[in-house]
This record gives C-alpha cells, structure tokens and sequence, in this order.
C-alpha cells in the first residue's frame, strides 16, 4: 500500500471517529441498532479503522472457502466471523502472515478457527 492510500484510510478513520464521538448517547444506540450492533461494538469497530476485518475473506480464500458463497447460504455466520475479525487484537500479525502464505500459522491463533473448520467440514469450498 502507498503512502497515499495510508494516508487517505488514516484520515478516513479519523473522520469516522469524530463523527461518531459528536453523537449523543440516543444517537449511538439509534445508529449502532440500524447496523445491528451494540453501542460498545459500534464504537470499538469505529475505532480499528477501515481494514477492520479485511483479514477474513484473504483467510477464507487462502483455505479454499468461498465468503461469498458463505455469506450466501449462512449470512448470520459471516457476518459473526467478520464482526470477530473486525475486532480481533492480532490483525497486523494476521495480515502479516497471510501476506507470507502461512495460513495455517493464522488458524493458530485466530479467533474464527473453529467456525472455518466447521465451513470446511461442511464443504463450503470454492467451486472449481
């Protein structure tokens, strides 16, 4: 990414941030009920930024699952596993490692694991 494009989502966050901190407290939960989140997630989510949970769909793709045919057949689920992701505590290590190819060093650690081995089980696999 250039430094540009850094700057551009470090600016953009910022902005989000700003605009969610000048809501009054029936403000935040009326918003944080349309997306269908709580108050405390809607402003942890705000704060990670824009590449909060873009992680996810390089993982899911990285161990042969299609997230578009995930957030088809079960869309509560892919909606959990991105809210998971969105706000996990090791998404520079994440995307560090999937940067490097070693997707099975993510499933370590990763707090989806168990959900994508389900996926999988369930042959939830990109269609060849």
């Amino acid at each position: 990414m250039g430094l540009m494009t850094t700057i551009t989502h470090w600016r953009s966050g910022r902005k989000a941030g700003r605009e969610l901190t000048s809501l009054d407290a029936d403000g935040l939960a009326a918003l944080a009920r349309d997306v269908g989140l709580s108050p405390d997630q809607l402003t942890r989510l705000t704060a990670r930024g824009g590449r909060a949970g873009e992680e996810l769909p390089r993982l899911l793709d990285a161990v042969g699952l299609a997230s578009e045919r995930i957030g088809r057949t079960h869309p509560d689920v892919m909606r959990d596993m991105s809210l998971v992701c969105s706000g996990c505590e090791a998404a520079r290590r994440c995307r560090r490692d999937l940067d490097r190819g070693w997707a099975p060093v993510v499933q370590r650690y990763c707090p989806n694991t168990e959900t994508i081995k389900a996926l999988q089980a369930e042959r939830c696999h990109v269609v060849a």
